[in-house]
């Protein structure tokens, strides 16, 4: 038996039919007037942005003193809470925990458990966007540099490459480096174009070059290698 569900947004869904089964969530007549559905098409977690392949449909119902959250065609997640907006919330940090985990997977390094949640969710989740949207975070060293001017101006990574200090756009202690401070970033790039567009934190590294003296008494001081004699014909 099939129950008709009640969406909240009439307006964006006159054209769908949502149904319930009774045999999975065995739904009390009292409990109908009360289920509720909506359209989704994208959401946030902090500063991590997801967004649907077509809109999905949340579906919401009462258990118990709480609530039950699930998506259509993505039911193996399901928030609860005790309130509708708790159990979204349960929904989406549940969506956004397993979808972090397992991007950082090969198909490989999974196990059929795994596999099937990634294909789940790579099913509604529009992969291809998140992958274009969203930063790369990197950790990299690089040296500050002056130039002619009073101030940190530009700091040259160890890959070769240079990056122009935007005041506005850095850590207020950068531009407490003095030239030749060397640093090691937390930098946030385009994943497109690799460009950097933040640098989230820094940490000032310290060390000495060796003198010249140093560094000859460290070689010489090394225990030398000793083959020994053997009657070999070459």
């Amino acid at each position: 038996m099939l129950f008709p569900v009640v969406l909240q947004d009439m307006d964006n869904t006159a054209m769908c039919n949502v149904t319930v089964s009774e045999d999975q969530y065995f739904l009390g007549a009292e409990q109908l007037s009360s289920v509720l559905a909506s359209l989704l098409i994208d959401f946030a977690v902090g500063r991590t942005y997801y967004r649907f392949i077509e809109r999905v449909i949340v579906n919401k119902f009462p258990v118990g003193k709480g609530w039950v959250c699930y998506i259509t065609g993505l039911s193996s997640y399901v928030g609860n809470g005790d309130t509708i907006e708790r159990a979204e919330e349960e929904l989406k940090l549940a969506i956004h925990t397993d979808f972090q985990r397992l991007e950082r997977k090969r198909l490989f390094e999974m196990d059929e458990e795994e596999r099937t949640k990634w294909t789940q969710l790579t099913s509604v989740i529009d992969l291809l966007d998140y992958k274009m949207t969203t930063p790369i975070v990197t950790r990299e060293i690089g040296e500050v540099s002056f130039e002619k001017i009073s101030r940190p101006c530009s700091i040259k990574w160890v890959s070769g490459q240079t990056y122009v200090i935007d005041p506005y756009k850095v850590p207020a202690e950068l531009m407490s480096c003095r030239p030749g401070q060397w640093v090691e970033a937390i930098v946030k790039r385009d994943p497109i174009t690799h460009r950097e567009i933040e640098i989230e934190s820094i940490t000032k590294i310290h060390f000495r070059i060796p003198q010249e003296s140093e560094v000859k008494a460290f070689w010489e001081g090394l225990p030398k290698a000793e083959l020994e004699s053997t009657g070999w014909t070459w």
